[in-house]
């Protein structure tokens, strides 16, 4: 590997993992001179990986130390977690709104998202999209009973992304993108018929030709993957459009589209040879658990204790040299479910309390 080519690797996950453009450039300045050096000191270029490191391995490095210092500088970002949890607890306890007062979590990413003061306004609004989406959709989904056409809403994020690239004809590539979507709804509103859908088919070839489906292997576009990538969102779009349509099932229908970033965790971690994320997939097992529960069963006033998989996941992923499961760091999780299990179900909320005795219990047992 020459220099221009780790050079090439470094940025391009640099930038996936959503560095700042001023940081990204001080640390290629950085490894460009580091690298420079090595080859003064007679070490070839094809020993560089070796010599420095997998560029994926230190970016990642990387932006676990950059993830901390920017905690610690934004501080509403470090309390978004606190606040979220505050509001979730006082929609559903005081309004009865556990159904899509869970919403509020999203405020987590996008304050962190917001926080990066030194992000382009265009770039900010292309990273905070999906969650601007995914609030109006479930919104007006939850409370309207209004699904479609609003699933349309989850087409800004393509457009969003084509107006954030170098492309010269990006404007046009953006205006032939969105004339699809707005065919659309003008037909559905105003003179419907059968086959409307076909407008939609309209942003393939901007959508092509901005490369918004671009998926790399250690740095290199990889067309079979882009390939596969693309007929998973074809396929999920037409099942969701077709069975949404004919049985009315928007809700929870859209649940299928977590298979996306399901299959992209999934497809990471076989194309490097690692072992399953289970962290990373714990949010959207969550979500769907959650949903599909207070669906089915009426049960949105408990079923959020779903939620509480994520940080157990992360709890039980780093057990450390010794493989032993942290029972101290997990049981204030076992105490909050059991407390609301069987306050709900046993309406036992005046002695449910008894099961938070289990933290101090357990840590005097561990100790």
């Amino acid at each position: 590997m020459n220099k221009l080519e780790y050079l090439e690797k470094l940025e391009y996950y640099l930038k996936e993992k959503y560095f700042e453009r001023d940081e990204i450039d001080e640390i290629l300045e950085d490894y460009s001179f580091t690298i420079d050096e090595a080859l003064d000191n007679n070490i070839s270029e094809e020993a560089l990986e070796e010599h420095l490191g997998n560029p994926k391995e230190i970016v990642n490095n990387m932006r676990k130390v950059m993830v901390i210092k920017r905690v610690k500088k934004n501080k509403f970002v470090a309390l978004s977690p606190f606040i979220s949890v505050i509001l979730f607890f006082i929609l559903g306890f005081g309004f009865d709104y556990w159904e899509y007062g869970w919403l509020v979590f999203l405020l987590i990413p996008m304050s962190g998202i917001l926080s990066s003061r030194k992000h382009r306004k265009l770039t900010i609004l292309v990273e905070i999209m999906p969650f601007i989406s995914l609030s109006i959709f479930l919104t007006f989904g939850l409370i309207y009973d209004v699904w479609h056409p609003t699933w349309i809403i989850f087409l800004l994020i393509p457009a969003t992304s084509i107006i954030d690239t170098k492309d010269r004809y990006k404007w046009l590539s953006f205006a032939i993108f969105i004339i699809g979507p707005l065919l659309y709804l003008s037909s559905y509103f105003y003179f419907p018929f059968d086959y409307n859908w076909f407008f939609l088919l309209l942003m393939i070839f901007p959508a092509i030709y901005s490369g918004l489906i671009s998926i790399r292997i250690n740095g290199v576009r990889n067309r079979k993957y882009e390939i596969i990538y693309g007929c998973l969102l074809a396929l999920l779009a037409f099942i969701f459009v077709v069975f949404g349509s004919i049985y009315g099932i928007w809700h929870p229908l859209w649940l299928i589209f977590l298979l996306i970033p399901v299959f992209a965790i999934v497809f990471s971690s076989k194309t490097f040879n690692e072992k399953l994320n289970i962290v990373a997939l714990s949010p959207f097992i969550a979500v769907v658990l959650f949903v599909l529960v207070g669906e089915f069963f009426s049960a949105y006033q408990w079923s959020w204790l779903f939620f509480l998989l994520i940080p157990v996941s992360g709890i039980l992923s780093h057990r450390g040299k010794n493989k032993k499961i942290s029972w101290v760091a997990l049981s204030p999780f076992i105490a909050v479910t059991m407390f609301f299990l069987a306050g709900e179900l046993l309406n036992g909320y005046q002695w449910s309390w008894l099961f938070f005795l289990l933290i101090p219990m357990t840590a005097i047992i561990s100790d």
